[in-house]
């Protein structure tokens, strides 16, 4: 029964982060925002999670999972070396990377 639970948990959650992450990613200008928000604020859930040992699995596979993603942020990154936007390319990537890894620290700490 508890397997049961865990996965009714992670669908219900993992659903509600994709409709999040998919509202998120229509708030763009010089960089696609709604994508690097949600991919931090999973980030921040997942270090949340794991730091209190609380609905780890909900919160890390499900909410976290749904609403975080890294293909889109690599190829919204490819889209901008592919026309030659170098500049946008790289402050997208080394953004999407760092700023998630210090949302998961901030949480880790913060608890």
């Amino acid at each position: 029964m508890e397997i049961l639970i865990s996965v009714a948990a992670v669908a219900l959650l993992g659903g509600a982060g994709s409709v999040l992450r998919h509202i998120a990613g229509f708030w763009s200008g010089a960089l696609p925002w709604g994508i690097l928000a949600v991919n931090s604020i999973a980030s921040f859930v997942v270090g949340l999670a794991v730091s209190s040992g609380e609905y780890e699995i909900a919160l890390v596979v499900g909410l976290a999972g749904g609403l975080s993603t890294f293909s889109t942020f690599a190829a919204q990154s490819y889209e901008y070396l592919k026309n030659e936007q170098r500049f946008r390319a790289i402050v997208n990537l080394v953004l999407n990377l760092a700023l998630p890894a210090l949302s998961l620290l901030t949480a880790v700490i913060w608890l």
